[in-house]
């Protein structure tokens, strides 16, 4: 299954949080960040 959150598109959850968690660090953790993008990420 893949994931876009962003307009970017990744083939794992893991690859999504990886490369785009950089982004978001300053306004949350990872763990936090992680759980944000299972929740808001479309899935196909």
């Amino acid at each position: 299954m893949a994931y876009k959150l962003d307009g970017a598109k990744f083939p794992t959850i893991e690859e999504l949080v990886e490369a785009l968690y950089p982004i978001y660090s300053d306004k949350m953790s990872e763990e936090e960040f992680r759980k944000y993008a299972e929740e808001h990420a479309e899935k196909s």
